[in-house]
């Protein structure tokens, strides 16, 4: 595989993410309330396993990637931390830590 087709496929799974899988979970929560965060349902776990945590891995792998190729510039302007939390740690704990079909 390419680069440039690695790049597309990553900015699409990042779109599909975006359109599909947080304004659901923003509904879900508007309309059913805490209960959806105490115990998901089977569809919910079954959509995160399929869809939400593989999509995860990528954008864990493009967060560290962006890091990486950007840590001179953050080290140079004392930012490196914070990066590495928007781009590693939380996707890094979106992916693995967080419970299956808990958002």
């Amino acid at each position: 595989m390419s680069l440039k087709k690695g790049i597309v496929i990553g900015i699409v799974a990042i779109v599909l993410y975006g359109i599909v899988g947080l304004p659901s979970v923003v509904w879900a929560q508007e309309t059913y309330g805490p209960q959806l965060t105490n115990k998901p349902t089977g569809t919910e776990i079954l959509f995160d396993l399929v869809l939400i945590r593989p999509l995860g891995m990528v954008g864990l792998a493009l967060g560290t990637t962006v890091f990486v190729a950007a840590l001179p510039f953050l080290l140079v302007t004392g930012s490196a931390e914070n990066a590495a939390d928007a781009l590693v740690d939380e996707p890094f704990k979106f992916t693995f830590v967080r419970g299956m079909g808990q958002y």
